[in-house]
């Protein structure tokens, strides 16, 4: 679903993680704005002239494009340390060398009429976000360090570099709504994450029908709970109403009720024939979720 495509080969400008026999482990992820189309941004970073590269580029289509492998310093926000105390970032002060030895990098193609105040694309914002998650989870499984998502931690580069890069990656560039999605992303899997990002890259009805299900699977899991699971029935039991017009059949239960919602959600990411009509039937569990206070 997501289209990430490897175009490292023949890029010369990176690095190692090394400085002084000490290995860094990437623990910041770093935003930018390119200010040129994904084309340019390949063609000058296979540039030996360029001295520069990124980890990753996100291109207003929602293609990504990898330059430099994760276990690689990529050339993209470097200090020397005389400039580390301007940083506004307390990570980069702290950590007091090279940015590059621990942070990756993610350019968003932009340019003077689109995107060069750091606007992006619906696609592109989720593809970004989908980003952020596979970082996340590769840093994880390559050496076991988790990388928080908040401002800590996922940064811009004019926090690094406030004279030389003031803006990047643009004043318009969406950091509140980056935070609060990557909140959600935080307690999801890769896997789970990527199918959110792709029902809400899809469309309004199928982001609401994602949603209805999601909610469900939460009020399932609770059911068991000593503490959780009265309010949990009680909540999947305000869906009766709507029972027959989901095909509901059997004894009403706050299990049931899950299970066939869960069911149908199934059938929809399924592809087949009967889909678009559980895709219909989802959303009368959405409206009746909103209608609740669910949601």
């Amino acid at each position: 679903m997501i289209n990430m495509v490897w175009k490292g080969d023949g890029v010369p400008n990176y690095g190692t993680r090394v400085r002084n026999s000490k290995k860094y482990t990437p623990i910041v992820i770093v935003n930018h704005i390119s200010m040129g189309t994904l084309a340019s941004m390949d063609a000058w970073f296979h540039n030996p002239v360029a001295e520069a590269s990124s980890h990753f580029g996100v291109g207003r289509n929602g293609t990504i494009h990898q330059y430099v492998r994760l276990e690689y310093a990529a050339w993209t926000q470097g200090l020397t340390a005389d400039a580390i105390p301007r940083a506004t970032a307390p990570i980069v002060r702290k950590m007091g060398v090279n940015p590059n030895l621990y942070c990756v990098s993610i350019e968003h193609e932009g340019y003077d009429s689109e995107g060069g105040d750091g606007t992006l694309t619906e696609i592109q914002f989720w593809t970004s976000c989908w980003l952020h998650k596979y970082i996340q989870s590769e840093v994880e499984r390559i050496w076991g360090h988790h990388i928080q998502f908040g401002p800590q931690y996922v940064i811009g580069h004019y926090q690094i570099d406030p004279v030389r890069k003031p803006f990047c990656p643009g004043r318009n560039f969406p950091w509140a709504r980056l935070y609060a999605e990557l909140a959600i992303a935080e307690g999801m899997t890769l896997d789970s994450y990527e199918e959110r990002v792709h029902y809400q890259m899809a469309g309004g009805e199928q982001a609401k029908a994602y949603a209805a299900a999601e909610r469900t699977r939460d009020l399932a899991a609770k059911l068991s709970d000593s503490k959780w699971g009265s309010a949990a029935e009680m909540k999947l039991l305000w869906l009766t109403p709507i029972l027959p017009a989901i095909n509901y059949q059997g004894d009403v239960t706050a299990a049931g009720i899950a299970a066939r919602i869960l069911q149908l959600y199934e059938t929809m990411v399924g592809g087949g024939q009967y889909s678009a009509e559980a895709i219909r039937k989802l959303l009368i569990v959405y409206q009746a979720m909103h209608e609740k206070g669910l949601l």
